[in-house]
């Protein structure tokens, strides 16, 4: 895979106040990605909710669009660090935009498949990538929003369905991959990534808690770091990489920040202009 220079966006894109911990996560994060990753533009993305929480991430993610466009036509790298799952409809968006033959990978406990219909919660992030796959949510709608074939989406790790959700799922052309602790086999998710053009997303919360319990929705069952470090290697040596998305982390539930740098680890294995650390 050739190394492309990286232009990191920190985007602590959430959805509703009670996420306060992931919209610090770029705060923690983003300094040691900078400099483990050798990031040649580092950009934050402008998020001001004032109460008014669905619409600051609406805009947050028509401005990260924009932004990873541009990047993309430099023929530079994205890398997204937030934040909410959210913040992949404008990620993604952008990246189409540029690629409209992109793939993605996307590793998560959780579907985020629901709609409007089926959802228990009505919380945005457990919908996006349904929305995504053409199933809009309105609140994420913005001028020049890209959607995604389903059959161009492996969902990777997601071990904890509501019902509707599911069904959604059953349904859709999506390919989903079992990777949990009792399966951490990547080869079916590497055989069908071969040679694609892919975004990676990667939510932490795919980790098992035991492990990594700074998410806002843990879910057990879930692969070891090594695991997951191990598919991302994989990943990288059989992909066209053309961006990667990280979210999931709740920096506030981790006041010691030790569970950062063994993240940033984890992602910067996988990258070919990564700095070893002394």
């Amino acid at each position: 895979m050739a190394a492309r220079p990286l232009h990191l966006f920190e985007a602590g894109v959430i959805t509703e106040q009670q996420f306060s911990g992931l919209q610090e996560a770029p705060a923690a994060l983003g300094p040691l990605l900078a400099e483990r990753l050798g990031a040649e533009k580092r950009v934050r993305i402008p998020f001001n909710p004032r109460d008014r929480w669905l619409s600051a991430a609406r805009e947050a993610c028509r401005t990260l669009a924009d932004g990873v466009l541009i990047s993309s036509r430099e023929s530079a790298l994205p890398f997204v660090v937030g934040g909410e799952c959210t913040l992949i409809a404008g990620a993604l968006s952008g990246a189409l935009t540029a690629e409209p033959e992109l793939s993605l990978v996307y590793l998560d406990a959780h579907g985020d498949f629901n709609t409007l219909a089926t959802t228990p919660s009505h919380y945005i992030a457990g919908m996006v990538l349904a929305h995504l796959c053409g199933r809009s949510v309105a609140p994420l709608l913005f001028p020049g929003a890209r959607k995604i074939a389903e059959d161009r989406v492996a969902l990777v790790g997601a071990r904890a369905l509501d019902a509707g959700e599911r069904d959604n799922l059953e349904r859709s052309r999506v390919l989903r991959i079992q990777f949990d602790r009792e399966r951490t086999d990547g080869s079916s998710v590497i055989a069908w990534a071969r040679r694609r053009k892919v975004w990676l997303h990667l939510d932490v919360d795919v980790i098992d808690p035991g492990e990594l319990p700074a998410v806002a929705f843990a879910a057990v069952g879930g692969p070891s770091m090594a695991a997951v470090g191990d598919l991302l290697r994989q990943l990288a040596g059989v992909v066209d990489l053309r961006g990667v998305s990280l979210c999931g982390y709740d920096a506030r539930a981790d006041g010691e920040r030790t569970l950062a740098r063994p993240i940033v680890d984890l992602v910067a294995a996988m990258m070919p202009r990564a700095r070893v650390p002394a």
